[in-house]
């Protein structure tokens, strides 16, 4: 199909054949420094393809399109021998803000011939987002052809459909040291792309949801656009929230500091609990930090897997920062929350009651006072009642009832019961794999 095509983003000087939409160079987030100097990563992006669906599988598409299947294609280009892609991100932003995704393939959970799992970010938006991780801690991604799709539902007729794309990543390569070390590349801008109605196919062949991307693997799902149903899928999560305290009273570089901090200690409390930390959904907010973990999480074995991850990373932020024998005032000191319930994607973050009630539980008194009493610990963690119930009480491996305090918890209209305990270090701290950024 003909696209109308975008100015391409060349990685060499070679025309850009027909059916691409640009080829790409991946630069670097930051210094790579790689052995081979020539290292270039780059991807090709094929031009979007997209279908008229029909409201039912067994009715011909009508001139009114209101749902269409798009499919994304690209390719990874290869890379020197001792190099790979250890990740790729694909992120599609359509220009229409009334643009509904309602299912987007490869979907959560999907596994590909070469092993690699993927992770899709969108549903319910005009924002989606798609993540291609290597098969194992050691794995690269093969360099080949690979592709998303969605089915996109609109209030009013498609006319035009236009966007952009960005690619992100992260390489494997060797350094000048003979050690190994992983790097981060993105386009260096986003690509743009747009349909008009005569770009589309009618008439898509649509199969069943197991086949591959050829067949279309959506029966049905056209038939079910909600146009005037915005609101995004329910899924129940495991969700956790931390909050750093007294950092509004930090200098400037400090807030930065500790901003950094709190990214390093969630993600290796997220590496404690063996959660892949880009399947998560994340939302930062300056002096916290909401991590969303897949629906498929094992609470059972990550929450003490967490807690323990976020008391290790802590301990080591605050010694090499400030030597073990730094005062509480100066330390990095952190309040922590755990729930579990129905999430939405929402336009601006997750949303839903259980994400309301973790940051009121968050937010209150007696969590706060309890890390300000407690000066001999630098986390204090809070469970909602069920959660409580669900995993303590039930006595699973990690979770002692030993030191949990219940208590009432009241903050504006929300009123329950949360328990709170101080949590410790309680082992050395895992090592993180050399990274060149």
């Amino acid at each position: 199909m003909g696209a109308h095509p975008a100015e391409p983003h060349e990685v060499s000087h070679r025309q850009v054949p027909h059916d691409l939409l640009a080829t790409i160079e991946l630069v670097a987030g930051g210094a790579l420094k790689p052995r081979d100097r020539r290292l270039r990563a780059g991807v090709a992006l094929g031009r979007p393809l997209a279908y008229a669906l029909p409201r039912a599988a067994e009715s011909p598409p009508t001139g009114d399109m209101t749902a269409l299947l798009l499919c994304f294609p690209f390719d990874l280009e290869d890379m020197p021998a001792g190099c790979g892609y250890r990740r790729i991100e694909l992120a599609v932003t359509f220009e229409d803000e009334h643009l509904r995704a309602l299912d987007l393939q490869p979907g959560p959970g999907w596994v590909g011939p070469d092993g690699a799992r993927v992770t899709a970010f969108g549903l319910g938006r005009n924002r989606l987002r798609w993540i291609f991780q290597a098969p194992d801690a050691d794995g690269t991604l093969s360099p080949d052809g690979r592709w998303t799709q969605a089915v996109l539902a609109s209030p009013a007729p498609f006319t035009q459909l236009s966007g952009r794309i960005q690619v992100r990543g992260v390489i494997e390569h060797p350094l000048l040291s003979g050690t190994r070390a992983e790097g981060e590349v993105q386009t260096r801008d986003d690509v743009p792309f747009q349909l008009s109605r005569a770009d589309v196919w009618a008439g898509a062949p649509l199969g069943p949801r197991t086949s591959r991307p050829g067949a279309w693997a959506l029966t049905g799902v056209a038939d079910a656009a909600p146009a005037d149903d915005p609101l995004p899928p329910g899924r129940r999560n495991l969700c956790l929230a931390v909050d750093i305290e007294k950092y509004s009273t930090r200098s400037n570089a400090d807030m930065i500091r500790l901003q950094r901090a709190l990214l390093r200690v969630m993600r290796a409390a997220c590496e404690r609990a063996a959660v892949d930390w880009d399947a998560c959904g994340r939302q930062a907010q300056g002096d916290g930090y909401l991590l969303v973990l897949p629906p498929d999480t094992d609470d059972t074995r990550a929450v003490p897997r967490l807690l323990d991850g976020l008391a290790e990373a802590l301990a080591a932020v605050n010694r090499e920062q400030h030597g073990s024998d730094s005062q509480p005032q100066v330390r990095t000191r952190m309040r922590a929350a755990l729930h579990h319930g129905i999430v939405h994607e929402g336009e601006s973050g997750y949303a839903g009651s259980a994400v309301v009630e973790l940051f009121r539980i968050l937010d209150s008194d007696p969590l706060r006072a309890h890390l300000a009493d407690d000066r001999a610990t630098d986390l204090v963690v809070a469970l909602h009642d069920r959660m409580y119930q669900d995993l303590v009480a039930q006595g699973y491996e990690g979770l002692s009832p030993v030191g949990f305090v219940r208590t009432e918890v009241r903050v504006k209209q929300f009123a329950g019961v949360a328990w709170i305990r101080s949590h410790a270090h309680a082992g050395p701290a895992p090592h993180d794999r050399t990274r060149a950024l």
